[in-house]
């Protein structure tokens, strides 16, 4: 599926349209493009749109935020931008991550082997003026949520 981002406003939208339609957990949704895409910005407004009410920082310097959002959804923001080898996820607890919660997790490619098959690719892709999406569901679940997504419409 791809939708055309033409500003942050549809950036969100998509965002919310994620949350709507988001399954339950354990999910793992790869966020993948250029800096500066949009990936960032995309988690937050699905964090929020999921009920996060706190600040929602880029995980960029720290790895990861966790956001309890309720006691049946926790959700994890993955940055693996900084990550210099795969195997500093072992000593994070990666593994363990994996076992029951959400993943949103940008620069997948950084965790190798690692990384198991995502339900959700988000790629963001800089298109004059704006931005391209495209979603892929890679596993059952992701192709549930797809379907189940209404996607947003520019204004």
């Amino acid at each position: 599926m791809r939708i055309e981002l033409s500003d942050e406003a549809m950036t969100r939208k998509l965002g919310k349209a994620l949350a709507k339609s988001c399954p339950d957990a354990p999910f793992l949704v790869t966020l993948t493009g250029h800096l500066g895409a949009g990936k960032s910005h995309l988690a937050r407004a699905l964090l929020k749109k999921l009920g996060v009410t706190d600040a929602i920082p880029s995980p960029t310097y720290t790895l990861c935020e966790t956001y309890a959002i309720s006691p049946d959804l926790q959700v994890s923001h993955l940055d693996l931008y900084r990550l210099e080898d795969p195997e500093e996820l072992e000593l994070f607890g990666f593994r363990d991550m994996l076992d029951g919660q959400g993943l949103l997790i940008e620069w997948p490619e950084r965790a190798g082997p690692l990384l198991p098959t995502p339900d959700l690719d988000v790629h963001l892709m800089w298109h004059d003026p704006g931005r391209i999406c495209a979603l892929s569901a890679q596993t059952e679940k992701g192709d549930r949520w797809l379907s189940e997504m209404k996607a947003p419409k520019s204004t």
